[in-house]
């Protein structure tokens, strides 16, 4: 996992936690982007799934993180940017980027 100064200063400010982030990886849904980047969420239904397995976890509910793919190791891709998703991020991203 690598992040960006910008991703390192993001997730301190918002409280997002390295098993946050992990947890990302192994259970989020990748949404492709432009230019070789990708937002990761939790999909919709497994949300409150995955949130009760993971009580100790704060801030994991509305968790996103946005990545530049490394497609020959998806799991050392740059962290770009790390956030919550209150005003639905992905239905912004989809207005934006397609």
């Amino acid at each position: 996992m690598n992040k960006t100064k910008h991703a390192q200063k993001r997730c301190s400010q918002r409280g997002i936690k390295n098993k946050t982030i992990r947890l990302l990886f192994k259970e989020g849904m990748i949404v492709n982007q432009n230019q070789g980047n990708a937002l990761i969420i939790f999909p919709k239904r497994e949300k409150q799934d995955i949130e009760n397995k993971n009580i100790r976890i704060k801030n994991l509910k509305n968790a996103y993180m946005i990545i530049s793919i490394n497609r020959s190791n998806f799991d050392d891709s740059t962290i770009i940017t790390s956030g919550h998703d209150y005003k639905n991020v992905y239905k912004n991203t989809l207005k934006k980027f397609h």
